[in-house]
């Protein structure tokens, strides 16, 4: 071996041996960076067959002539890292339909009383004790009271989910937009990285940067990554391409439809997850088009059911002013099909609204067949009018009642505001022919008088009480007295006693609390429901997140720096860097050594 030969390797040695103490130095050094990929120096020998003008390859046992650097690379493993983006991008996605679904939980708590199933199950206690004391006002207070919160309920539940709707429409909005932005800079990453190469150079930070970019993508997106040495990374989501080499594909929120729809640019292809990952966009896309809408429907239909089942129950009673065949709760939103959560409200205007008392007709079993008591007073049962009561029940069109239909309900109760009670009546003549006068004393010591009362035609009657409010309580003697009955000088009492506290039959009251409680069941599986997915969705992100920490730790294996190994190799490659310098050293000595015995 030539004393340049010994030059030449030492030199050479020097150099190598630098390139690797400098790639070290650059992994000690971004140790801690964010993305950073390890890099490594590979050495090989350096070959001597070449030969030139003035050089020969020397003796035929010299096979090489140094060492020099065969590969510079960052140390990267493509399908660790697309394992890892994939369980990323699944981990966000149940992370933010937990979150979302979690809210919706809290809305339908079913520990609170404020709770749909304890408002269902409110009104049903309502009504069943309205069931035993049909006449207490309080208790009809507190069954308004109990039905006024169930429909608050229904409305803060659906302005709740309206709620949830547009923020998750909003963060899929932002999102997109902020995948937007990534997949541009993917774009122009690929062009910077590949003008690097093309110069000789490759730009390995901006690699690390690419890297980096591609993993943020992939909490938003399912995206997968190709790398192609001619144009750099193609991305592909659900199988579009959303970015080839420095072109770069936007997604679009489509506002036009019932749902929200995340599109493909302007190609008309519908981002579509599947049942579960996706990233948060995947998740958001869910949640618009088949969660919540889902909710909503259960909620609706629940609603729906409380209307109509109430309702039915509600129009089989009557309530204290006589009416029946109303209905309990409406749709503030008009005649519909379909009664909706947030717009059903009470159709009664007040406590003595409420039908607890079923309707059947008076004079029947089910009814009060003494609703109108006549006493004979003075007229006795075999002189003058006699038979008041017979000829009083029985009117000449068949009617089972002396009071008019208008003024007392089937089971005997009278209208709001009108007393019942036991009314004594006085009937004198009057010098005209075929009437007489009544003078009324009423339970509440009031008194009045009506003269001229025609006896002689039917359908005639007297009016016992009147409250100013339209609930007239009048008494037909038309085919009970004719004018001979009193003779001029005469006073006859006879008295009527008309029942005004009679509780009926509460079996409406009672079905109502009935259907209210067996409802509670829809509110619980709604809750329940709801609480399910947000167990799954806890259960899916805990599964892919220990996915992801397992693949990213290989990574760490393969790509990261360690910087105790990379200390000990910097130690290694000191003293390789010394023993190079000796080399020169030594040549530069035997150099002198011949240069003085050839002087």
């Amino acid at each position: 071996m030539s004393v340049n030969s010994l030059f030449d390797i030492g030199s050479t040695s020097l150099r190598a041996v630098g390139e690797k103490i400098d790639a070290t130095s650059q992994n000690i050094a971004n140790a801690e960076s964010e993305g950073y990929r390890r890099r490594r120096v590979s050495l090989s020998s350096r070959s001597v067959a070449a030969t030139g003008l003035y050089a020969s390859n020397g003796a035929q046992d010299v096979t090489s002539s140094g060492v020099g650097v065969e590969q510079f690379e960052r140390v990267r493993d493509g399908m660790l890292v697309a394992a890892r983006n994939e369980a990323r991008s699944s981990e966000s996605a149940a992370r933010e339909e937990g979150r979302v679904l979690g809210v919706l939980e809290g809305a339908l708590a079913t520990d609170t009383d404020a709770g749909l199933s304890a408002s269902l199950q409110g009104l049903a206690d309502g009504f069943s004790n309205l069931a035993i004391n049909p006449d207490s006002q309080g208790v009809r207070e507190s069954v308004l009271g109990r039905a006024r919160q169930l429909t608050d309920t229904f409305g803060r539940l659906d302005q709740r989910l309206g709620e949830l709707t547009t923020n998750t429409e909003n963060a899929l909005a932002g999102n997109v937009e902020k995948a937007n932005g990534l997949l541009d800079k993917v774009a122009s990453l690929n062009e910077q990285i590949e003008n690097a190469r093309a110069g000789g150079s490759p730009d390995y930070a901006a690699e690390d940067q690419r890297d980096q970019t591609v993993k943020e993508l992939s909490r938003l997106l399912p995206v997968e990554a190709q790398e192609n040495r001619s144009d750099g990374y193609t991305l592909t989501v659900d199988g579009m391409t959303v970015v080839q080499g420095t072109e770069a594909t936007n997604l679009s929120v489509d506002q036009s439809g019932n749902t929200p729809a995340v599109e493909f640019g302007k190609t008309g292809v519908e981002f579509t997850p599947g049942a579960e990952g996706g990233g948060e966009i995947g998740a958001q896309a869910r949640l618009l088009n088949d969660t919540l809408p889902g909710v909503q429907s259960d909620l609706d239909a629940l609603a729906d059911d409380v209307v109509k089942e109430v309702n039915a129950a509600h129009r089989k009673g009557a309530d204290q002013n006589g009416d029946t065949g109303e209905n309990f709760f409406v749709d503030k939103s008009g005649p519909s099909s379909e009664n909706t959560a947030g717009n059903i409200e009470l159709n009664v205007d007040g406590p003595k609204d409420i039908a607890a008392v079923a309707t059947p007709a008076l004079g029947t079993l089910g009814g009060n067949e003494t609703a109108v008591t006549i006493g004979q007073g003075d007229f006795g049962d075999s002189s003058g009018a006699g038979n008041i009561e017979d000829r009083l029940t029985v009117g000449p069109d068949g009617s089972a009642s002396t009071v008019e239909v208008s003024s007392i309900s089937p089971d005997g109760n009278l209208p709001g505001g009108v007393e019942g009670g036991t009314f004594d009546i006085t009937v004198e003549d009057n010098a005209n022919t075929g009437e007489l006068d009544f003078t009324i004393d009423r339970p509440d010591g009031s008194t009045s008088t009506q003269t001229g009362v025609d006896v002689g035609s039917d359908g005639t009657t007297i009016t016992l009480e009147d409250d100013g409010s339209g609930n007239t309580l009048k008494l037909d003697v038309g085919t009970a007295f004719a004018d001979g009955d009193v003779g001029p000088t005469e006073t006859k009492e006879f008295s009527v006693t008309v029942d005004n506290s009679l509780p009926g039959n509460t079996g409406p009251a009672q079905n109502i609390a009935d259907v209210a409680s067996d409802l509670t069941t829809g509110a619980t599986d709604l809750a329940a429901g709801v609480g399910t997915q947000v167990q799954e969705a806890a259960a899916k992100e805990e599964a892919q997140a220990a996915v992801g920490e397992r693949v990213q730790a290989q990574i760490e294996d393969v790509s990261g720096v360690s910087v105790d190994q990379q200390l000990s190799s910097l130690i290694e490659q000191q003293q390789q860097f010394a023993a190079s310098a000796q080399v020169l050293t030594t040549a530069r000595e035997v150099s002198s050594t011949l240069l003085s015995i050839a002087r």
